[in-house]
C-alpha cells in the first residue's frame, strides 16, 4: 500500500527530468505547444483523479476498469506507431515533427493533477488516500494517522461491510411452490 499523492508525486518528478532531457535533445523546443498540452495535461489528470475520488466516496474504494486501462495502452500505441510511420516515411519534416514532440509536457502535468486533487481531497475529508495494485490499482480512503497493521484491519472490515450491505442473491429453489 503506498499513498497516492506521494506516487503521483514521485511520478511527475520522473516525468519531468524525461520531458527536460527530451527538451535538451530537441533543440527547438516549442514554448506554446508544451504550455498548451501542460495546461491540458493538468486539467485531464485533475478530472481523472476527480472521477477516483467520487468513486471512493461512493463506494469507500475505486477500482478502475480493465477496459480502461486497454484502452488507454491501444491509444498510446497508435500514436507511437503512427508518429514512427510519419517519422520513417518523411510525411512531415523533422523540423515540424520536433516542435510537436513538446506534447511531452503533458505526462509531468497529467501526474500533478492528479496529485493535487488527491492531496484538495484529503486535506478535506481528514483520510489519506491509499493505492495498491501495480497496472489497474485500487484507491481507497483510511482514517490519518493508522499504523500498517491498523490500516489493513481497517481495510478487512470496510470490505466485510460492503459484503454485508451486497448479500448475494439467494438461488432459486429447483421446485416452484405449488399451489
Amino acid at each position: 500500500m503506498s499513498r497516492a499523492y506521494r506516487s503521483y508525486l514521485s511520478f511527475t518528478i520522473v516525468w519531468s527530468f524525461i520531458a527536460v532531457l527530451q527538451a535538451a535533445v530537441n533543440y527547438r523546443l516549442n514554448v506554446g505547444i508544451a504550455s498548451v498540452s501542460g495546461i491540458g495535461g493538468f486539467l485531464a489528470g485533475a478530472t481523472l483523479a476527480r472521477g477516483t475520488t467520487r468513486g471512493i466516496e461512493r463506494r469507500g474504494e475505486d477500482h478502475p476498469s480493465r477496459g480502461r486501462l486497454l484502452f488507454a495502452l491501444g491509444a498510446g500505441l497508435v500514436i507511437i506507431v503512427v508518429l514512427g510511420y510519419m517519422i520513417e516515411s518523411e510525411a512531415i519534416p523533422f523540423s515540424i515533427l520536433s516542435q510537436f514532440m513538446s506534447i511531452y509536457a503533458a505526462l509531468p502535468a497529467l501526474y500533478l493533477g492528479g496529485a493535487v486533487t488527491f492531496r484538495r481531497w484529503e486535506l478535506k475529508n481528514g483520510k489519506e488516500i491509499q493505492w495498491e495494485g501495480a497496472w489497474i490499482g485500487t484507491f481507497y480512503a483510511i482514517p490519518k494517522g493508522l499504523t500498517w497493521q491498523e490500516q489493513y484491519i481497517y481495510r478487512y472490515q470496510q470490505r466485510e461491510r460492503m459484503r454485508a450491505r451486497n448479500p448475494p442473491e439467494p438461488a432459486a429453489p429447483n421446485n416452484p411452490p405449488s399451489k
